[in-house]
């Protein structure tokens, strides 16, 4: 999957902790230091992106349009037609 499908798929699971909708489904919020135990430290098959530095991962959000804020220990990032791309990607999919 490319990395906006991984994405939308994570944030509709309920498995992750470290990474949410927030502010009605218009951002996304991530949880850094959760975030990177949590997904960026997995390793081998259970490795869900190519990186494992928080920096290199909201790069790569940066490159699909999202746009950083930091609240306190939080990170968003926001993309309004990231939801509509996403729509069709089945929310009955694992991760």
């Amino acid at each position: 999957l490319r990395f906006p499908q991984k994405l939308w798929k994570m944030l509709e699971s309920s498995r992750f902790l470290s990474i949410w909708w927030s502010e009605g489904g218009k951002c996304v919020a991530i949880n850094k230091d959760l975030f990177e135990k949590e997904v960026l430290g997995r390793a081998g098959p259970q490795r869900l992106f190519d990186t494992q530095k928080m920096k290199s991962f909201m790069r790569q959000l940066n490159v699909y349009g999202f746009t950083e804020t930091k609240r306190d220990d939080q990170r968003s990032a926001s993309l309004p037609e990231f939801l509509a791309e996403e729509a069709a990607v089945s929310a009955h999919s694992q991760v």
